[in-house]
């Protein structure tokens, strides 16, 4: 399998949900926004497990006190390869 085009794959519109980010009112009073659309966490899971199996694939949660660390580890010829990122805390984004 190639790993790589399998985890590309275009994700189907069911799986995409759209959030306003920001909104307002222009100087020529008509209303404006920016839309964000995002994949469903429920889509990545069930898009992990096709490509590397549900035993195969673990994502963790590190919590410095100023920035929050999440990793993806996925299994890969036997050993675990993991890639983190990190972002501060805010009141804008659920954990």
């Amino acid at each position: 399998m190639n790993y790589a085009e399998a985890l590309k794959a275009p994700f189907p519109a069911k799986d995409i949900e759209w959030r306003v980010q920001r909104s307002g009112i222009t100087d020529k009073g008509n209303p404006w926004a920016f839309v964000l659309a995002y994949v469903t966490n429920r889509a990545i899971q069930n898009r992990l497990d096709e490509v590397f199996g549900i035993e195969n694939w673990q994502n963790a949660f590190r919590d410095s006190g100023k920035v929050v660390e999440c990793g993806i580890g996925v299994k890969f010829n036997g050993e675990w390869v993991w890639k983190w990122d990190a972002a501060e805390e805010t009141q804008v984004e659920a954990v």
